[in-house]
């Protein structure tokens, strides 16, 4: 068995679908491929690759993370090549490394996103506003979220400012704003990016719709003592 890691893109339409969608297309690309990719024993087989996170639905990614078991070593630049030729639009692989067989599991390891986000302001917004409203959200040591869970109807309580450790930017570009942070998952979870964007329109008054938003995770990473490690050197 080898495990190869790969670096992969999701954007374009592929955005919109669900997590279990975009495993399966994925999945039907290796097949295309023709890659001599393992499978798990038993009655109902699977082929054995993990991603590093499961992305929202309106989620694009520049950079997201998979390992795939091999059951023979094939050179990972004829792996990419490979998967490139059967891959439809909005998704690419970007790079592969193979990593040791008992290297931690991608979930367990990608705790750091950076994301950018954006959605149409409800009303014009001057700069010199807009500094301000992100001058009082950056100030702030505690800010919380109440999450409510639509099955049991409990409602826990995020504290924000545990999960964004560096202060949140922003900018305009015509009518619309983005904004641009960073999510630290812990052993409490993480917060998603459309719950930013409504704690924002809710509780600071940023001219934004709640609902209307997309997010693109531009990086991530294994953080660690305050630096970030790329997920091949794990």
């Amino acid at each position: 068995m080898a495990k190869l890691r790969l670096a992969i893109k999701k954007d374009g339409a592929l955005q919109f679908l669900s997590h279990l969608d975009f495993a399966r297309v994925v999945r039907l690309i290796i097949i295309r491929a023709a890659l001599p990719v393992a499978y798990s024993e038993g009655f109902n087989p699977h082929m054995k690759i993990n991603f590093a996170s499961a992305l929202g639905v309106g989620v694009s990614a520049d950079t997201e993370y998979m390992d795939m078991e091999l059951l023979e070593e094939c050179a990972a630049a004829d792996v990419v090549r490979r998967m490139n030729e059967q891959a439809p639009d909005g998704f690419a692989v970007l790079d592969g490394a193979y990593m040791d067989a008992k290297a931690p599991k991608l979930m367990a390891m990608a705790n750091y996103a950076v994301y950018e986000v954006q959605g149409p302001l409800t009303r014009p917004i001057a700069t010199a506003e807009l500094t301000q409203l992100l001058k009082t959200f950056n100030h702030l040591d505690s800010v919380t979220y109440e999450k409510v869970s639509p099955k049991s109807h409990k409602t826990r309580t995020i504290n924000v400012k545990e999960h964004l450790i560096e202060p949140l930017q922003g900018r305009m570009e015509g009518e619309r704003l983005f904004l641009r942070f960073a999510v630290l998952q812990t052993e409490k979870g993480a917060i998603k990016p459309l719950q930013v964007w409504e704690l924002l329109a809710e509780k600071f008054s940023f001219p934004i719709d709640k609902e209307l938003m997309l997010a693109r995770r531009t990086a991530l990473y294994h953080r660690e003592k305050g630096v970030n490690y790329s997920l091949f050197s794990i």
